[in-house]
């Protein structure tokens, strides 16, 4: 008796393990953190975001954002998969690829690797970014809309994010209405 409800309690545990993997997570979204880089001839450490902004299933769309060796912001698009095994896998241009994995409900690593005449070797530490300044905060003018000059002085990276999903009659601007709706979607 004890075997069999040992070996059901097993079953059970497997079970409910695999209905956990078997859902998607919702990913879309900002994940903004450092990134490590290792190369040939040494070490550096940088900021960086990823931007999730289409998901359908287990697919998503994006694009990653960082700075360059002259300190220019870089944006480059990159389509993924969110694999049956959990990990996230990506294509990116160039010749690297990268995969990762969620570390808890708002963080996540990303690992990429590229070959070539100069190897490299990237960890991205990430954790979700959470949209919290009121719509007063954001409305310095005090005219009861943001613009998007308001919104890039807040959110620089997401600026352009949020102004395409946000401004839903694409009237260049937005009302409470408008970015409170878009917040509560985006926590």
């Amino acid at each position: 008796m004890k075997r069999t409800a040992t070996a059901f309690f097993a079953l059970a545990l497997i079970l409910v393990s695999s209905v956990a993997f078997a859902q998607t997570p919702e990913l879309r979204g900002t994940w903004k953190g450092t990134s490590f880089l290792t190369t040939d001839t040494g070490f550096k450490e940088g900021n960086c975001a990823y931007v999730i902004d289409k998901q359908e299933g287990q697919l998503f769309v994006g694009y990653k954002l960082y700075f360059d060796t002259k300190g220019v912001l870089q944006k480059e698009k990159f389509t993924g998969i969110f694999g049956d095994d959990g990990n996230l896998y990506f294509a990116e241009r160039g010749d690297g690829y990268a995969f990762g994995h969620r570390t808890g409900k708002q963080t996540m690593s990303i690992y990429y690797l590229e070959q070539g005449a100069t190897n490299k070797a990237i960890l991205y530490k990430l954790e979700r970014v959470h949209f919290t300044t009121g719509f007063v905060e954001i409305d310095k003018d005090g005219n009861s809309v943001i613009l998007r000059a308001e919104v890039s002085n807040h959110y620089p990276l997401n600026a352009e994010r949020i102004m395409e999903e946000a401004d839903k009659n694409k009237d260049g601007k937005l009302t409470k209405k408008e970015w409170e709706s878009w917040k509560t979607l985006n926590k």
